[in-house]
């Protein structure tokens, strides 16, 4: 299916019902505009960080924005007004973590002026936005499930309780998760994971 043979709003419905391969197609059909949203409105610095944690926040949230979208409007106009809510919740948590620490400066303190990986920042980015299309492949309980262990910390008697699972079938759950996400960024990136010999 080519990416324009249905309209945004059928787009949508088959997102929020979890329709598998539809958050890709709104990703490749509307990406390059919240990313040049995100340019107007963020630091030149956060774009990619910003932009990244809009599409986390998204699916996060069980697309909860795109619920909320009242069908007949038009999308890209609306798709701005959140981008734009999204940038100001995103600077006012950072600088709620960084007056936690004690201010920007401190963060700076803590980055090497001379760390080689900044100039692997183009490699990054292209990873970055390639695990936000993995990310998108995954279902729901799978993306729960990793972002409860890596983004909320939760522990495993807390995701147990929260699945409904046994510690054993938790972990085996988990697992998979994980190995479909790199599996899903193998498949987009081979490049960035070469065969170990």
């Amino acid at each position: 299916m080519a990416n324009d043979d249905i309209s945004d709003i059928e787009l949508v419905d088959l997102v929020v019902r979890g329709h598998p391969g539809a958050f890709r197609r709104f990703y490749q059909r509307h990406s390059q505009l919240i990313y040049g949203c995100i340019r107007k409105r963020a630091n030149a610095a956060d774009v990619d960080d910003v932009f990244q944690a809009f599409f986390e926040r998204l699916t996060a949230k069980d697309y909860r924005p795109l619920r909320l979208w009242q069908r007949g409007t038009s999308l890209p106009v609306y798709l701005a007004k959140v981008v734009r809510n999204f940038v100001v919740d995103f600077y006012r948590a950072k600088k709620s973590r960084e007056d936690a620490i004690g201010g920007a400066a401190e963060i700076d303190a803590l980055l090497d002026p001379q760390d080689e990986t900044i100039s692997l920042k183009g490699h990054l980015n292209e990873l970055r936005r390639l695990g936000i299309e993995a990310w998108a492949e995954l279902d729901r309980r799978d993306r729960a499930m990793v972002c409860d262990r890596f983004h909320k910390d939760r522990t495993n008697d807390e995701m147990a309780e929260r699945f409904q699972l046994t510690p054993g079938a938790l972990r085996t759950a988990l697992s998979r998760a994980q190995a479909r996400l790199l599996a899903g960024l193998r498949t987009l990136a081979p490049e960035f994971f070469p065969d170990s010999v």
